[in-house]
C-alpha cells in the first residue's frame, strides 16, 4: 500500500497538510509529516529533508510507492498512485522553464534494492552540499535531485495521458490558468530557480502563500465547484464608468481598474468601499479611463487622477488596483498627521513604492503631482505598464527633487503597503499583490479579503 509522505521546511498554508492527509484518506494510503522547521540553517533542513525521505522509504513494504509533497505542493485532483504509475521506480518532474533542473515538490519512490540505493547516494551526495564541498557547492537543491533523478518536463503526460506535478507560475510565465482543465495529480508553486551572473537565485518577490489558491481551488473542485478564481475573472463590469463616495472628505481614495483586471479590481473596490463608508472618507473609483486623462492608459494616468481630485479634499491617496484593506479598523488620520506627503519603502530594491502615494492639499504638492504628470507626458515609452521603470520611476524623480525621500514622508512598507510576502492577517493595514499574473492575483486578493470580511465579524465594527 503506498505512503504519503508531507515534508515542511517553513509553516505550511492553512490547509495544506490536511489536504495531504485526505488524500491518503481518500485511498486507503499512510500518511507522515516530517516537520525541518526545528533544523536550523539555511541548507541543514534540506539535509534533514532527504534523511527523512530516505528513512520513510525503507519503511515502506517492498514494492510499494512513497509520494513524497513538500510546503508548495498540492493534491490538486485525486488520482490514485496505481495503477497509474504501475511500473514506475521513480518519478521527478522537471522546473517549469528548465527542464535540466528538478521540482522537488514531489517526488515519487518505490521501494526497491536500487531505489535505496540510489537515496542513500543522494543523502551523500546533500551532506557534502551542506558542509560545501561540492565541486559545486553553490548549485540548489533542485539541481542535486536532478544530477540522480532524471528530471521529466512537466508540460509532458505520461502515456496514460497523466500529468503528474505541474509548477502554476515561473519567471516570465504561468500555467496557473489551465491547471484546472489539465487536472494533474500535484500541482505546485514552488520558486523556480535561476542562475544569475553565475550565481543561483529565487525570485526576490516570490510570494509562498500563493500556495493557498491550488489549496482552494483543489477543495473547490473536490466539491464539484469552479475555481474561485474563473468565477471572478466572468462577472462583468458595474454599468456606471465612475464611483464618487464621501467627495467632500478631509481624507479621500483615487483609483483605476479596468476590464482587463476587473476580476481582481472589484475585489478593490469592496474592499476600499467598505472601508471609506466606514470611517466618512472620500473614494474615487474609475472602472474606465476618463477623458480628462487623455490618451493614458492604466497605470499612466495615476497623476492626473490625482491632480484632478486634489483640491477637494484635504489629503488624497492613490491606490493601484491590486491593493485591498485588510485591517479595517485602522484608521488613516495618525498616518497624515504633520505630513506633506506619505509613501512606503518598497519590498525590492527602490526607496518608494508608487502603488500608495498620499499628497497634502497644498501648493508645494499641486507642484509635485504637475511635475509627475508633464514627466509621464514625455516619456519615451507608455507601451506597457513597466515600461522606463513604470509609473513609479516618475513618482520617484518628483519626490527625490524636492528632497522628500526622507522618513518624515517614507514609512516602512508594513505600515501603509504591506506586500503578500511579508503581510500577516492579524496585523497588516494595507497588502498589496503585485508581480502576479492576473488570475493568480484576483485568487489571492478573493482569499485575503474574506480574511478581512472574517475580522470584521469577529471584532466591533466601530471606528
Amino acid at each position: 500500500m503506498p505512503t504519503v509522505l508531507t515534508t515542511l521546511a517553513t509553516k505550511p498554508v492553512k490547509g495544506l497538510v490536511e489536504n495531504h492527509a485526505a488524500y491518503a484518506r481518500q485511498h486507503g494510503y499512510t500518511h507522515h509529516v516530517v516537520d525541518s522547521t526545528h533544523v536550523w540553517g539555511p541548507r541543514q533542513p534540506v539535509f534533514h529533508r532527504y534523511h527523512a525521505i530516505y528513512h520513510h522509504l525503507a519503511q515502506t513494504e517492498e514494492g510499494d510507492l512513497l509520494l513524497v509533497l513538500d510546503q508548495f505542493a498540492v493534491v490538486y485532483w485525486p488520482h490514485p498512485l496505481e495503477p497509474g504509475f504501475d511500473g514506475m521506480d521513480s518519478l521527478a518532474c522537471a522546473q517549469a522553464g528548465d527542464n535540466t533542473l528538478c521540482n522537488t515538490s514531489m517526488l515519487l519512490l518505490r521501494n526497491t534494492p536500487a531505489m535505496r540505493e540510489q537515496m542513500r547516494q543522494l543523502v551523500d551526495r546533500f551532506s557534502h552540499w551542506t558542509m560545501h564541498i561540492l565541486e559545486d557547492s553553490e548549485q540548489p537543491e533542485n539541481a542535486l535531485v536532478a544530477s540522480l533523478f532524471t528530471p521529466r518536463p512537466c508540460s509532458i503526460p505520461l502515456p496514460n495521458g497523466l500529468y503528474p506535478n505541474v509548477q502554476a507560475n515561473w519567471p516570465g510565465g504561468s500555467y496557473y490558468e489551465s491547471i484546472h482543465t489539465v487536472r494533474p495529480l500535484v500541482a505546485n508553486d514552488a520558486p523556480a530557480w535561476r542562475r544569475i551572473e553565475g550565481r543561483w537565485m529565487p525570485p526576490a518577490d516570490y510570494d509562498f502563500r500563493g500556495v493557498q489558491n491550488l489549496v482552494e481551488e483543489a477543495a473547490a473542485l473536490a466539491h464539484g465547484e469552479r475555481p474561485p478564481f474563473l468565477v471572478l475573472s466572468e462577472a462583468g463590469l458595474a454599468p456606471q464608468d465612475e464611483l464618487h463616495l464621501n467627495p467632500d472628505a478631509r481624507i479621500a481614495f483615487v483609483s483605476i481598474y479596468t476590464a482587463n483586471i476587473a476580476s481582481y479590481g472589484r475585489i478593490h473596490e469592496e474592499s476600499f468601499a467598505r472601508y471609506c463608508l466606514r470611517h466618512g472618507y472620500g473614494y474615487h473609483l474609475y472602472r474606465k479611463v476618463p477623458d480628462f486623462a487623455g490618451e493614458l492608459t492604466g497605470s499612466w494616468a495615476k497623476p492626473h487622477l490625482m491632480r484632478h481630485h486634489l483640491a477637494a479634499h484635504e489629503f488624497l491617496f492613490w491606490v493601484d488596483a491590486d491593493i485591498l484593506v485588510l485591517d479595517q479598523s485602522r484608521p488613516m488620520e495618525p498616518l497624515v498627521a504633520g505630513r506633506q506627503a506619505l509613501v512606503a519603502n518598497d519590498h525590492t530594491a527602490w526607496n518608494m513604492n508608487s502603488s500608495v502615494v498620499g499628497v497634502r492639499n497644498t501648493p508645494e504638492m499641486h507642484a509635485l503631482v504637475e511635475d509627475v504628470c508633464q514627466q509621464i507626458e514625455a516619456a519615451p515609452d507608455r507601451s506597457s505598464v513597466h515600461a522606463n521603470g513604470g509609473d513609479q520611476t516618475y513618482f520617484a524623480n518628483a519626490f527625490r527633487a524636492r528632497g522628500l525621500i526622507t522618513e518624515a514622508q517614507v514609512v516602512d512598507t508594513l505600515s501603509l503597503d504591506a506586500p503578500a510576502i511579508y503581510a500577516s492577517a492579524d496585523s497588516s493595514h494595507f497588502v498589496h499583490f503585485p508581480t502576479q499574473h492576473t488570475p493568480q492575483r484576483a485568487a489571492s486578493m478573493h482569499f485575503w479579503n474574506l480574511q478581512s470580511l472574517e475580522r470584521d465579524a469577529r471584532k466591533d465594527i466601530a471606528p
